[in-house]
């Protein structure tokens, strides 16, 4: 069981630390490619572990390489920090978007992990899409005034914030839980 647990810790934890452990320790270029590898590692792990890749691991990890080799070819960390911007922005419009035309995009990407009403999803929408929206808000401040090594600072708050916001989630998937559902709306 623990096994288990710390494996999926690692495989949605795992890079970030890395990287932010990295980044203390060694250049920002080399603490991406730590990120970078440590990403296709938690992908491989996931892949393995739960037979198959799901949609949002995929789409994070493909973002992750992406920006983490234009850094490290370009020896330039603007590509990273500014990953952060377009990544969080992107998530927001497409939430936001989806609610507009009532596609719960988030219900399509974590439906087989939540049984949740509708009404549900759509509060985990409308949450989620604000939360994205204020990430990219702060990373640009962070971007403009801080230097990459502070930025790494930001980043480290911003991924706590982030952990403490999802974890307050399961008190949403609780109340909306469907009868299937566990206590804290869980798919068995």
């Amino acid at each position: 069981m623990f096994k288990k647990l710390f494996l999926n810790l690692f495989i949605e934890f795992g890079p970030i630390i890395g990287f932010l452990i990295a980044s203390e320790l060694t250049t920002f270029i080399r603490a991406t490619t730590i990120f970078v590898v440590l990403t296709l590692i938690a992908l491989a792990l996931g892949l393995i572990e739960r037979g198959g890749i799901a949609w949002f691991p995929l789409i994070v990890a493909i973002i992750i390489v992406t920006f983490g080799l234009l850094t490290i070819f370009f020896h330039n960390p603007f590509f990273i920090i500014i990953k952060d911007t377009l990544y969080n922005g992107i998530f927001a419009v497409v939430l936001f978007i989806g609610l507009y035309y009532r596609k719960l995009f988030l219900k399509i990407l974590f439906g087989g992990m939540f049984a949740m009403t509708n009404e549900g999803w759509r509060i985990l929408t409308i949450r989620w899409a604000t939360m994205f929206v204020l990430l990219a808000i702060t990373n640009e401040i962070a971007r403009f005034y801080l230097s990459e090594y502070g930025w790494v600072n930001y980043k480290f708050i911003a991924t706590l914030i982030t952990v403490v916001f999802s974890l307050y989630q399961f008190r949403l998937s609780k109340k909306e839980r469907l009868p299937e559902a566990t206590a804290w709306g869980m798919r068995v």
